[in-house]
């Protein structure tokens, strides 16, 4: 099979959970050939849905790469999860693909990660196409789907293909003719051929002045309408059944952009003034240059592998290539091309192509791998983890190990992260949702074997300051012979919320020697990291050091290091200092009846809603901010409100101060533990 960038096509599957991605690949997979019967998510035979854990919950958890031969190409495809809380490995499953086949269940139409994923492709600068599967299921009104597709997505999006027969057949809308069980063919023709030929100002004359436009040419002309977004084609199949699978497959083939079609990734070299960006030409025999889409390890083995996208060059066995701007090289050793769990060994790999290389420990996710090119290729943008745990191992003895394990875990999922709070000294795990979380320690616990006791964290408040105030300390130590001695003479100030710390030095005539000065700014920083209030670190500070006295014999950094510390102390508690607290910006998706009840279950958390919009199908998504303290375990008192029906997402906004009523409490809480630690 030929593997040149013509006949490659690289797909991602997208879409929310139960729309029928990983059976639809099956239906690929069997198609073409490779498999000989169609596995099934329920009994858990799939070729994508490989892990335990998959197979134990009938969804999928993780990304995973398949690819076969049709006709005269190759396509590689990607399935992923389509649950919101697995939206990571969605996001970064992007970088892999020209294509966005979002999957759209004719039984439950628009949910939350239809709407996630689309608009997400879309902003990557993918081709997107929409799927509408499970055409053959009763009580469905395909018509009005197709409307609210339009209306929620754009006009763009247009049928290639109708059903008909209630299901069980589909009619190519540019060739074919006859009754469909919704719309019209000549008229879904009419619309399709107007937005291709807008795309090319010849082919448009030709075709209104009433010349036949050949097959070929307008396929070619689709391909360029749908790499660019003017035309968004929507097709209809049954995977269960196999109705339009085969013409969705062709339509992969025809119509789909290849690696030079499609969206092409930019080199970005250097940095500031100095920084220039490259158009990668998806050449193979261009430089070698390819990045890493994914981490992740082999559930039996646990062996780690590194899924790249090849967009320049070729990769052999034998392959030297560096990392990111990186001088140390790597050997590739053996390339793969991986079918879910099964890894195919190949002599080379070329531009275009997944693949992936195994047992290379230094890579992670982003990297890019380059001979002579060094740079790096922007990644997909991520949602912050806010849902978190705090957790603790139940066996002694596995702190150890377990930090190994999450530090591994954080390196194949990169919304999965791993923190160790310094001030409460907790180990926090964090994620999107409740039940990202619990699969996460689930798995660790089956492929590890390692437990943990879990518990709602403390949250991360921040320190600081709203008013100016000076700050004076002379630290004096003489205990026989040389002593101590330091004094310092300050003044702090507010900054602009997030701008961090600076340190101004402002002395004149040598009060305080030049060498004396990092010790009095690592007394400060000492101090930012424990806070004053209630042990919470401080921020947005600007700390002027204007003089001093030094002693010729008895001066000593150290001196000068507590001298700073006491000093900034002693101004920042004049400075009217506040707590901060984070603030998240939630969307929170519900059925239409359920507005009143959310919108004012979240004022009531000190939240500010921000707007609201009615989607299709009686649901409604409302937009808020709302201190994290409030809605940190949100997940039941959502699932309380709707009975399940509701879902949420959060990312952080910033931080604000703390009303002062809450305030005290917090400091009630937390200022004796933070005293007994300064004093410790």
């Amino acid at each position: 099979m030929s593997t040149t960038i013509d006949k490659i096509r690289n797909l991602v599957l997208a879409g929310h959970g139960g729309s029928g991605k990983t059976t639809l690949v099956e239906t690929f997979l069997h198609k073409a050939g490779v498999t000989a019967r169609v596995g099934t998510v329920e009994q858990g035979n799939t070729v994508c849905d490989f892990d335990d854990l998959e197979k134990e919950r009938h969804h999928s958890i993780d990304a995973a790469s398949v690819w076969f031969d049709y006709k005269d190409s190759r396509i590689h495809m990607i399935d992923t999860p389509g649950y919101p809380d697995f939206i990571g490995q969605a996001l970064t499953s992007l970088a892999g693909a020209e294509t966005a086949m979002i999957v759209v269940s004719a039984a439950t139409g628009i949910e939350v990660n239809t709407r996630k994923m689309f608009n997400a492709a879309g902003d990557y600068g993918l081709a997107r196409m929409v799927v509408i599967s499970k055409i053959d299921h009763e009580n469905i009104d395909l018509g009005t789907l197709v409307d609210n597709l339009r209306e929620s997505f754009g006009k763009n999006l247009l049928p290639v293909n109708l059903p008909a027969n209630g299901g069980t057949a589909v009619i190519n809308c540019l060739a074919g003719s006859g009754d469909t069980d919704f719309s019209d063919v000549e008229e879904a023709k009419t619309a399709l051929m107007d937005a291709i030929v807008e795309t090319d100002e010849k082919l448009m004359e030709r075709y209104l002045g009433g010349e036949i436009i050949s097959a070929d040419e307008i396929n070619a002309a689709m391909k360029t309408a749908i790499a660019s977004g003017a035309v968004i084609p929507i097709l209809f199949t049954s995977a269960r059944s196999g109705v339009g699978v085969a013409e969705l497959m062709d339509f992969m083939v025809d119509a789909c952009p290849n690696p030079a079609q499609g969206l092409k990734r930019t080199l970005i070299s250097g940095q500031g003034d100095s920084q220039t960006k490259e158009t990668i030409e998806p050449k193979a025999d261009g430089p070698f240059i390819a990045q890493v889409i994914k981490i992740y390890s082999d559930p039996k083995s646990n062996i780690k592998y590194s899924l790249l996208r090849i967009h320049s060059g070729q990769l052999k066995a034998d392959t030297n290539f560096q990392i990111n701007d990186e001088k140390r090289s790597a050997r590739a050793g053996h390339v793969y091309l991986v079918r879910g769990s099964e890894n195919h060994e190949v002599p080379e790999a070329s531009a275009g192509m997944l693949c992936a290389l195994g047992k290379l420990e230094d890579l992670k996710y982003g990297d890019m791998l380059h001979v002579g090119k060094p740079g790096v290729l922007a990644a997909v943008n991520l949602p912050v983890p806010m849902f978190s745990l705090a957790i603790e191992p139940k066996s002694r003895g596995d702190e150890q190990k377990i930090s190994g394990v999450l530090a591994r875990m954080s390196e194949e999922d990169k919304t999965f992260k791993v923190t160790h709070d310094r001030q409460t000294n907790e180990l926090v795990v964090s994620g999107i949702g409740d039940l990202h979380l619990r699969v996460m320690l689930q798995r660790m616990e089956k492929r590890f074997k390692l437990e943990v006791n879990t518990k709602v964290p403390k949250i991360p408040y921040h320190e600081t300051i709203t008013a100016l105030a000076e700050g004076h300390y002379r630290h004096k130590k003489q205990t026989g012979g040389a002593g101590q001695f330091g004094e310092v003479y300050l003044k702090v100030e507010p900054m602009e919320r997030d701008a961090g710390f600076e340190f101004v030095d402002e002395i004149f005539g040598g009060s305080i020697p030049g060498q004396y000065l990092p010790a009095v700014e690592k007394g400060i920083h000492d101090l930012m990291e424990q806070g004053v209030i209630a042990g919470f670190p401080l921020q947005d500070i600007r700390v002027r050091v204007y003089d001093g006295k030094h002693h010729p014999v008895d001066s000593k950094e150290v001196a000068f290091r507590i001298a700073g510390k006491l000093a900034a102390k002693e101004a920042i508690l004049k400075a009217k200092p506040v707590l901060l607290e984070p603030v998240v910006t939630m969307e929170v998706t519900v059925p239409a009846q359920f507005v009143g009840d959310i919108t004012g279950d979240l004022s009531g958390r000190r939240g500010r809603i921000l707007g609201q919009d009615i989607m299709p199908g009686n649901m409604a998504v409302i937009r808020a901010q709302v201190p994290l303290s409030e809605v940190a375990q949100y997940n039941s008192q959502l699932r309380s409100v709707t009975g399940g029906q509701g879902s949420y997402s959060m990312e952080l906004s910033h931080y604000d101060a703390v009303p002062p009523n809450i305030q005290q409490e917090i400091v009630k809480q937390y200022k004796p533990k933070a005293d007994e630690e300064e004093a410790g």
